[in-house]
């Protein structure tokens, strides 16, 4: 391997480790095709309004499940009330009522609130804080959170699926804003 292939590698490893890297760390056009040889892509996500764009990897295609046999292949996994959490937030951010690109920590919990009658203040704010901006499906933007990378990959089945989940809460008689009444 020469040094350019080792930076090659290297910011793959790092994609892949990290799940998305700033586009302006990664040799787009030889990790693309490396990636492509793994059965893998690279996409740019971001780029608009001032955001620096980012570097995803992804998978050709709907992403392969875990294995059943030895060896058990590991997927990241999202805690229940994390995935609660993030199926609110999406809703809050893709409902064409409100046109919002962002959503604030306020507004989830009073979603919550309506929801459920009860406070998520235990599980929903970690959620927000910690666990989804790790995991790259939000990112801080002006005092809230916004989509973060990963979510701006999101492949046509997981858009389909979260939009499902979305107008499925935006008919719940206590959505914000209800269209119900």
């Amino acid at each position: 391997m020469t040094a350019p292939d080792d930076e090659v590698a290297l910011s793959l490893a790092r994609l892949r480790r990290a799940g998305w890297l700033p586009a302006s760390d990664l040799p787009f056009a030889q990790a693309e095709e490396r990636a492509a040889q793994a059965g893998r892509q690279v996409i740019l996500a971001g780029g608009e309004d001032g955001t620096p764009a980012l570097a995803v990897l992804t998978w050709q295609g709907p992403e392969p499940a875990g294995s059943q046999g030895s060896p058990w292949l590991l997927r990241r996994t999202l805690p229940d009330m994390a995935t609660r959490t993030l199926v609110v937030a999406h809703a809050l951010m893709a409902d064409p009522l409100a046109s919002r690109s962002t959503v604030t920590q306020v507004q989830v919990l009073a979603a919550i609130r309506l929801l459920t009658s009860r406070n998520g203040d235990t599980w929903a704010v970690p959620s927000l804080q910690h666990v989804l901006p790790w995991a790259g499906l939000l990112a801080p933007r002006d005092g809230g959170w916004g989509p973060g990378p990963v979510m701006q990959a999101w492949d046509l089945p997981t858009r389909d699926v979260m939009a499902e989940a979305a107008r499925r809460l935006w008919e719940h008689p206590m959505w914000p804003g209800t269209r119900n009444g």
